[in-house]
């Protein structure tokens, strides 16, 4: 699934990964990297706050989340 967010071509992708933080295996964030996409992780609130705050001022910003 990581493969098919980094296919959207998004800057930048926030996950937020539920009510505390939690870091992936790092193998699995290779097809971000190779496609130049930077990745946040951080709670899910923090996720949905940041993400308003990048699409208010035009970026190219994807958010996937864990409610």
């Amino acid at each position: 699934s990581i493969a098919a967010l980094a296919a959207i071509g998004a800057d930048v992708l926030l996950i937020g990964t539920g009510g505390q933080l939690r870091f992936p295996d790092r193998h699995m964030l290779r097809p971000l990297t190779t496609a130049g996409i930077g990745v946040e992780f951080m709670d899910t609130m923090a996720a949905c706050r940041t993400y308003n705050i990048l699409v208010a001022e035009e970026r190219n910003v994807l958010a996937a989340v864990i409610v």
